[in-house]
């Protein structure tokens, strides 16, 4: 009889196997979002299944398997996304709308259907028919999450009662009812009425340090947002296709972290300027500031993107850190230069006819740049010419689309492609991007140069924040503020695109960092900007944990989750690969991140550039 040991290395044997199988579209490992389809044929004569998935946005389908006469087939079917699916005869194929094995489907996870093709004797134009048995199953793959969900409501709420004071309450009482009161009067001090009236008197001393801290922690709460929910979908997001990128059209979780992170940075570089100004510090010295930090950025990027590999003849030169360098640069120069006098944090100006659009009219200058960077930028990406591309082509490419009378085969990204390959070359930008294994494309850089500017812009946006915060000195006048750059932001990229995914004129796109992608973050930015600004700096129901602490050690925690990554604790090659043990990795490691912030906070180290 076999032992333990060996039958554990079978079975590990087994599933890493089974990991390196694919569905039928070659997406991701069949060990999860995966649905058996078993295609049982009683005609006498070879067919062919053809399929697509309707990610793949005016993709010609692909031939999934070939059928022998009076056989059948199993598949592994993708439940990410709907797929389309056509039988038909191997000698005749051809497509069209009165096909009668042509199913449109959404397939559920972990579910077995089954399609059975007969001869059809009623219809001689249609050889045969189909019928496809759908087991009804109810999608059980979120339940990991809602089971995720709940264990850190526990905990929140455990940390709230702790903090509250109410648990020390509680062991005093259970003491006193076990007769052991002294014990504990000797080592936590007796909850006399003395001791509660000196917790809750008002110390002069406090109250005025408070009011001379100026720090918001909505700022540090809105980037340790960022950066914790950045490192859970780095460390794959449990696997669920809605906590990772776009493959080009579309919007998911995963693509409103670098964005944010972007805008929030934008924020901070208004009121950190207007604070050095304040103190005196020379145009130059900041100048020098700027690019210092700039520089570090880049640099650090471009380490990062190495990754342990020396090999310059490939080594990516855009990247996550390079994109922030250039944003920073650009947008806290522009401020250096063409912003007005420093001014008190909350100081009250002067009211003017003009206050309503005081944060724009000011800077108006700062404004002609912006929006001089954004014409170039359309006209770079409409009007510039790729040869063997169509002019303004801002589509993913590949082998599969299907254009009138055009190939778009080494179009990805169109003009933004173009000039990051004329610039760096295609070894030099990213190898892998999210549109590869379902378009079939190339090397194409979603921080590539050309979407350097949309960035910038929403940088500058956030900008407009931090000077919000310096302009209008009421809270309310803030936030009513913030409201109308999201309704405006938000209404604008919804006209753009249409209010849809793939058929508006210039789709939400993230890989491309289209203006209506851009747009539409920076509503969602300025909206989570209130909710965390008001909950915790007006009204202070919150104290922003913990997403405050990461907030404090964001660069740290980028560059110390990327360096680590493949490291255990933070992470492990899985035994079983399923959505629950990825969202367990997942979730352990940016647990982790958060919990050494927690202590860097506590030892007072905080990492600046």
């Amino acid at each position: 009889m076999m032992n333990l040991r060996t039958i554990c290395t079978v079975f590990l044997l087994f599933n890493a196997a089974l990991a390196n199988k694919k569905d039928v579209f070659g997406i991701h490992s069949i060990t999860f979002d995966t649905a058996d389809l078993q295609v049982i044929s009683s005609v006498d004569s070879n067919l062919q299944v053809w399929g697509q998935t309707h990610e793949c946005h005016n993709c010609e389908l692909i031939m999934l398997k070939e059928i022998h006469k009076s056989s059948h087939v199993q598949l592994k079917m993708d439940t990410r996304y709907r797929t389309k699916l056509v039988v038909v005869p191997d000698h005749a194929y051809h497509l069209n709308t009165t096909n009668d094995c042509r199913f449109d489907t959404h397939f559920t996870e972990n579910s077995n259907y089954s399609l059975f093709v007969n001869v059809n004797d009623m219809n001689n134009s249609q050889p045969i028919k189909c019928h496809l048995i759908d087991p009804k199953d109810i999608d059980l793959s979120y339940v990991p999450i809602l089971v995720a969900i709940g264990i850190y409501v526990v905990l929140a709420i455990l940390c709230l009662l702790s903090n509250a004071g109410i648990r020390r309450q509680l062991i005093y009482k259970i003491c006193c009812c076990l007769g052991t009161s002294r014990l504990v009067n000797n080592d936590l001090g007796a909850p006399d009425g003395s001791l509660n009236e000196h917790s809750n008197s008002i110390n002069p001393e406090a109250m005025a340090q408070q009011q001379r801290s100026k720090r918001l922690k909505s700022l540090d709460t809105f980037r340790g947002i960022s950066i914790i929910v950045m490192i859970f979908v780095n460390y794959r997001g449990g696997e669920y296709y809605y906590f990772q990128h776009s493959r080009w059209n579309g919007l998911t979780v995963a693509d409103l972290v670098f964005p944010w992170f972007i805008f929030i940075m934008g924020t901070s570089v208004a009121l950190s300027q207007n604070v050095l100004k304040l103190k005196g510090v020379s145009p130059k010295r900041l100048f020098l500031k700027i690019v210092r930090r700039a520089v570090i950025l880049f640099a650090l990027g471009i380490f990062m993107n190495s990754g342990g590999r020396n090999d310059l003849s490939v080594l990516r030169i855009p990247g996550v850190l390079q994109r922030f360098s250039i944003c920073y640069f650009v947008v806290a120069t522009l401020e250096l230069v063409f912003g007005r006098k420093p001014q008190g944090q909350y100081e009250s100006l002067t009211p003017r006819w003009y206050t309503p659009l005081r944060d724009v009219i000011d800077y108006w200058i700062e404004w002609l740049v912006i929006i001089v960077l954004l014409v170039v930028y359309f006209c770079l990406t409409f009007l510039l010419p790729v040869p063997g591309c169509p002019t303004g082509y801002i589509g993913p490419g590949g082998s599969l689309q299907q254009l009138a009378n055009e190939t778009v085969d080494n179009c990805t990204g169109g003009a933004a492609r173009y000039i990051d390959e004329k610039l760096f070359s295609l070894h030099h930008i990213y190898q892998h991007p999210t549109c590869m294994v379902i378009y079939k494309t190339g090397a194409f850089d979603p921080e590539g140069v050309l979407g350097s500017i949309p960035s910038i812009f929403l940088t500058f946006l956030g900008l407009q924040a931090g000077k919000i915060f310096l302009i209008y000195p009421g809270y309310k006048s803030r936030i009513k503020r913030f409201f109308v750059w999201a309704l405006i932001t938000g209404a604008i990229a919804t006209i753009l695109c249409k209010g849809t995914k793939n058929d508006g004129w210039i789709p939400v796109n993230k890989n491309l960092w289209s203006i209506s992608f851009v747009l539409a973050l920076s509503s969602m930015a300025f909206i989570l900007l209130i909710a965390c600004y008001y909950t915790i700096d007006v009204v202070r129901i919150w104290s922003g944990a913990p997403f405050f602490y990461p907030g404090m050690n964001s660069i740290f925690l980028y560059i110390g989750h990327e360096v680590f990554q493949d490291y255990f604790p933070f992470s492990w090659v899985p035994y079983v690969g399923n959505h629950t043990e990825y969202l367990a990795i997942s979730l352990i490691g940016t647990s982790l991140w958060a919990l050494i912030a927690f202590y860097l906070y506590k030892v007072k180290f905080f990492l600046k550039i």
